[in-house]
């Protein structure tokens, strides 16, 4: 009796075998042998007969057949013959239809492999990309050898088209171990783009240790990891790498490389305290900007015995500032480095110098630079500097809180027009109207009536009240016309505001400046009898002169010929002034004057400033390192340059007195510290 179980059970399994599967098909039940047989017959009949069909009426008598022979196992072939068509049909969704129900219904068939593998296809195609990437990494190790190359560049596709990065790089390098030739090169050099521009940090490391050691990508990977550490400033680890990737790939295309960041991570600490670099366009549209930053630098160490300036052209692009610095830091050893001055250079000069722990004197006025680190300082004038000291005279020494703004839709005047907004925002006051325009604006009088509330009158309760009494008391038609025409042009502006505050270029002033005229906008602050003239011509007793506040952009010596009386009494900031009476910068403008025959502007003072500042640590405090020369530069107080009495705030910005110049008769010229101080002191 012990023995029954086992003995039935050898009886039901010789049953089975001798009494064959029996399946429907058509809605007749016969064996599944004598079923597949008829299948096999019926699919030789419609291989032939779909030669000539369109895709989709070739898969749509696939799916007719594999639905008729139900639960056969031949219908697994049917519905994979039908997904092919389907994927053919550019209908990929309805293939991964297909071969779900396939893989659901028959996940032991023959074919199944191949199903998952036009599964995997089939989600790529239609967008699933993270699905089809799973659904192909877990079958590539069960395929055939000679399926693999496909398989791999599916793959490789699937993770990029996730994002998975890291895995795209994996995949990459795997097609290209199956490949030969062109195709080969052109796969490692996909994962090399990849390894250099799409993968973080952690990423990368990552990708070293998980990588097979014979993987085509990881000579990529291993110079990626050498050149992290050299941001992070782990400078022995990426020595390291750098070796390493010499030693096992010594004739790789990325040997040469490494042997030159070895090159300079050995020289890194050797440094001639008696060498300044400047990094500045030589070439290409910025030039002009570099000739005038190395007249400045040479004007201020031209003297200097035993010191010498390198100068290397950026181009003014990333990768240029980028070789620049390097070069000036490891293959001439330079102390410090003056430039970073167009927009596009700037935040990578200044990320490249922190990496490499170079003082860097930028001359950019690119918000936020200086945040890449403590050896990147600022030394120019920028958009944030002029707001605030406009702000600070408006406010503190003239005691206005309601504003206008007025600005073109340029970087230039958008910049300064926010900063300057936050500032009045930051300071509790109001900017009452604010008007933008394009840059090649001709006529001003629409904005200016829009400002000063005279362009949509049916807004104006007094002048809707006037137009109703006129309409009581004239009925003649053009009599009325003539009386509307007469309210309108008397109607008096809406001057709700102290100041106006025109980021723009002086051509532009000289247009909107008359343009305030013609509305009756009175900006003679500094002219009490012309203001009492004209509340007498006008009879508006309660008139006041509003202030016309700017910034650097007007510095034209001829503002006045362009602009006339429209702009007398008008105040900008600049960060420089070559009239100044202030001794040192009076003695450089003398000195520049001299030797190159014309005035200097911002960018050869700055530059002068900032050469002068290496060389006053330097030679009178005696650094001797970069460290040494970041440390000085953060602790400088009351440096007097031709820009001014210099230091630098934690943020590693200038803290220096801007110049406020005013327009008279004489052309611009800088104000008095009683212009300065306020009417109650002496000034206008």
């Amino acid at each position: 009796m012990r023995r029954s179980g086992p003995l039935l059970l050898a009886a039901l399994a010789l049953l089975s075998t001798a009494c064959p599967k029996r399946v429907t098909v058509g809605g007749q039940e016969m064996p599944e042998p004598e079923a597949n047989a008829l299948a096999r017959a019926e699919m030789e009949r419609l291989r032939a007969q779909s030669e000539g069909m369109a895709p989709e009426r070739a898969a749509e008598a696939w799916e007719q057949l594999a639905a008729r022979f139900g639960d056969a196992s031949a219908a697994a072939d049917a519905l994979l013959e039908a997904a092919v068509k389907w994927r053919a049909a550019r209908r990929p969704e309805r293939a991964a239809t297909d071969l779900g129900q396939l893989l659901t219904r028959f996940p032991l068939a023959s074919v199944a492999r191949d199903a998952k593998y036009q599964l995997g296809l089939a989600q790529l195609e239609s967008g699933r990309a993270r699905d089809a990437y799973q659904t192909l990494a877990n079958l590539y190790d069960k395929l055939p050898r000679d399926r693999q190359p496909g398989a791999a560049l599916a793959t490789a596709d699937a993770a990029e088209a996730a994002r998975l990065w890291p895995q795209a790089v994996r995949w990459r390098a795997e097609a290209a171990a199956h490949l030969q030739g062109a195709d080969r090169e052109r796969e490692v050099a996909r994962s090399e783009e990849i390894v250099d521009g799409r993968l973080s940090f952690l990423e990368v490391a990552r990708l070293a240790e998980d990588l097979p050691r014979d993987s085509l990508a990881l000579p990529a990977v291993t110079m990626k990891l050498a050149r992290v550490h050299v941001h992070l400033h782990d400078y022995d680890q990426a020595a390291t790498r750098a070796r390493e990737v010499i030693s096992r790939w010594p004739d790789g295309p990325w040997a040469e490389g490494a042997r030159a960041l070895l090159d300079r991570l050995t020289r890194r600490g050797q440094v001639n305290p008696n060498v300044i670099g400047v990094a500045v366009p030589l070439s290409g549209k910025f030039k002009g900007w570099g000739d005038a930053i190395l007249a400045g630098v040479g004007l201020a160490l031209g003297e200097a015995p035993g010191v010498k300036i390198v100068a290397k052209d950026t181009r003014g692009e990333p990768d240029g500032a980028a070789q620049a610095l390097e070069e000036l830091a490891f293959v001439d050893g330079a102390i410090a480095v003056v430039g970073a001055v167009a927009n596009a250079e700037a935040a990578r000069a200044a990320a490249v110098a922190q990496e490499l722990e170079i003082p860097l004197l930028a001359l950019s006025k690119v918000e936020g630079v200086t945040e890449a680190g403590p050896f990147v300082f600022r030394q120019m004038l920028t958009a944030s500097a002029q707001a605030a000291a406009l702000a600070e005279f408006a406010f503190a020494r003239r005691g206005m809180r309601r504003f206008a703004i007025l600005y073109p839709d340029i970087p230039y005047g958008v910049e300064l027009a926010n900063a300057f907004w936050d500032e009045v925002d930051a300071r509790g006051g109001e900017v009452r109207a604010a008007e933008t325009y394009e840059h090649d604006r001709t006529t001003f009088s629409p904005l200016v009536k829009d400002m000063v509330g005279k362009r949509y009158l049916d807004e104006r309760a007094e002048y809707v009240e006037k137009l109703r009494e006129l309409a009581k008391t004239e009925k003649d038609p053009y009599r009325r016309k003539k009386a509307v025409e007469r309210i309108q042009k008397e109607l008096e502006p809406v001057v709700d505001f102290d100041a106006i505050f025109i980021p723009d270029f002086a051509k532009n002033l000289a247009l909107v400046a008359p343009a305030l005229a013609v509305e009756d906008v009175v900006t003679s602050t500094c002219d009490p009898k012309e203001v009492e003239r004209i509340k007498k011509a006008t009879g508006r007793t309660d008139l006041k002169a509003v202030q016309l506040l700017g910034g650097n952009g007007w510095d034209d010596p001829a503002l006045f010929e362009k602009a006339g009386k429209y702009v007398e009494c008008a105040v900008f900031v600049d960060g420089f002034f070559a009239g100044s009476d202030r001794p040192e910068t009076r003695r450089f403008s003398e000195a520049f004057l001299k030797r190159f025959g014309y005035p200097p502007s911002i960018l050869e003072a700055s530059a002068y400033d900032a050469a002068r500042m290496v060389r006053r640590l330097v030679e009178k405090d005696r650094v001797t390192t970069r460290d040494g020369l970041r440390a000085g530069l953060a602790g400088l107080k009351g440096f007097q340059g031709a820009t001014g009495d210099l230091s630098f705030d934690a943020r590693r910005e200038p803290a220096r007195a801007l110049f406020f110049l005013t327009v008279d008769r004489s052309g611009l010229r800088e104000m008095t510290p009683a212009e300065l101080a306020g009417p109650g002191a002496g000034g206008p």
